[in-house]
């Protein structure tokens, strides 16, 4: 009964009723209703163009809509434009943090007008964050560059900036790269005490483990609405998740790309690729072998670390005084056209358009690979058989062969992205975070291509921050950091 009263006593942060919207083809909401009452947080679920990343889209004032026809209220206020949704709404992203040669007083305290006048009194603004840093119960100092914060410090100034601005939704899209649980678990601890009294928080994230660590609720949204509610331990498992969020079709072709098995590979004293004397981070000079059909995962929490490391693999930039190998040739400064030509495939952005070629259609995406080895009177006589073939593959309308490629969704480009460069058989195959973009299927989808990449003698290399979705697929994990 007291629960049920203190219940009753919170104040409503944010209400939708009945918000419908169709901004594209491939996006729409249907009587979406909802509300987050102060101190709660809530986790979005749902596939792409579920409905929950238009929701939010439109929540932090993206959307070119007409809000005054919608029913949104934040404390009981109507909005009316994107305007008002401005004055009380905060995202927390990674790219915030894009300016960090900012002090933390700075940062939180010089995007208002009545700040911006007292640049040249830093010393005062810097007192005026320390007291206040210091009223919330954080131990930051105000006077501390941004870069020089920790990953976990710079989001917790980030919530600090939300409450000196008087926002009341919080909206959290981050991955939280170069965080590890422990480190995300803290952050979740000190947004829930500061946004007790006077916020509500929605997580919208693409990693499970973060809306997991950080999530008290879920909200399930399946084509456009939301089909469930529910407190965050509800969910049992992965396979009651599914059940929400994908129709038994679905579900069905999730469970067959999820069991394509491993196939055990004999590879001792067959190694594709070397890379010498390669000069970490750290200083220490390294060595570094992948075999034929093994699946190498890096885990580099620092961003920059991880990118250099991967450009380097690849090929796609020059490191000093190293040298690598490459089918038992022996390259002392090997640039990228040595690595096309040893079948060195690497994939930056998966699940996005720049890995397509735009203005293409799928068809000939996934011809491309086979272009100089076949005439073109082949070429002709086996386009006919690529929309079946895309239609078993995709399930999908839209990935006929006469639909361009940049029109796909997410899933349908990584899908195109994959398939393509396993009909180019590559020897080595070199992955940055392939599962940033992904949702439920999408993970499924990659994992399912890696596998068959392996089993067919390729040499597969992750490079990532995390363990997640890795540790079931990867014969070694390196840890970098």
């Amino acid at each position: 009964m007291r629960e049920a009263l203190v219940y009753q006593m919170k104040k409503e942060i944010l209400r939708i009723n009945n918000l419908n919207a169709k901004p594209s083809q491939m996006e729409r909401l249907e009587n979406v209703t909802l509300h987050i009452l102060e101190g709660e947080i809530v986790g979005f679920l749902g596939l792409t163009y579920s409905g929950k990343d238009l929701t939010v889209r439109i929540l932090a004032g993206d959307m070119q809509e007409e809000l005054a026809k919608h029913h949104i209220y934040i404390e009981g206020e109507k909005i009316r434009g994107n305007f008002e949704l401005q004055k009380k709404v905060y995202r927390i992203a990674a790219s915030n943090y894009i300016i960090d040669d900012w002090s933390v007083a700075e940062y939180i305290g010089l995007v208002e007008s009545r700040w911006i006048k007292l640049v040249r009194r830093r010393k005062y603004l810097e007192e005026q964050m320390r007291d206040f840093l210091l009223g919330l119960g954080v131990d930051i100092d105000a006077s501390k560059k941004m870069k020089e914060l920790s990953e976990l410090e710079k989001r917790i100034v980030d919530i600090v900036k939300a409450k000196w601005l008087h926002k009341k939704l919080l909206i959290v899209e981050d991955e939280f790269e170069g965080m590890r649980p422990e480190s995300i678990r803290a952050f979740g601890a000190v947004m829930k005490r500061l946004i007790m009294s006077d916020m509500g928080v929605i997580i919208n994230s693409h990693s499970d483990m973060v809306l997991s660590l950080l999530s008290e609720k879920y909200i399930i949204f399946k084509t456009g609405r939301i089909v469930k509610k529910c407190g965050k331990y509800y969910i049992a498992d992965s396979a009651h998740l599914e059940k929400f969020l994908l129709g038994r079709g679905v579900i069905s072709r999730k469970k067959s790309l999820d069991s394509h098995m491993l196939e055990q590979q004999n590879n001792e004293g067959n190694p594709v690729y070397q890379i010498l004397g390669l000069k970490m981070n750290s200083g220490k000079i390294q060595d570094f072998s992948f075999l034929r059909g093994e699946i190498v995962t890096f885990l580099v929490l620092d961003g920059k670390n991880k990118e250099r490391l991967f450009m380097v693999l690849s090929g796609r930039m020059a490191a000093p005084y190293h040298s690598c190998i490459l089918n038992s040739r022996v390259y002392r400064v090997a640039d990228f056209s040595d690595y096309v030509k040893e079948k060195v495939v690497s994939v930056k952005h998966m699940g996005s358009e720049s890995e397509v070629f735009s203005g293409m259609s799928t068809g000939e995406n996934l011809l491309i690979p086979s272009l100089r080895k076949i005439s073109s009177l082949e070429y002709i006589a086996n386009s006919s058989k690529i929309p079946k073939m895309l239609k078993q593959e995709f399930e999908q309308a839209e990935t006929a062969e006469e639909g361009f490629a940049d029109n796909l969704g997410v899933n349908d480009i990584i899908s195109i992205t994959l398939e393509r460069w396993y009909i180019y058989n590559p020897q080595v195959l070199i992955l940055f975070e392939p599962f940033a973009r992904c949702d439920l299927m999408g993970v499924s989808i990659v994992k399912s291509y890696i596998k068959k990449f392996a089993n067919r003698g390729t040499a597969v290399i992750i490079i990532k921050s995390r363990e997640e979705y890795v540790e079931d697929i990867s014969d070694q994990i390196i840890s970098v950091d």
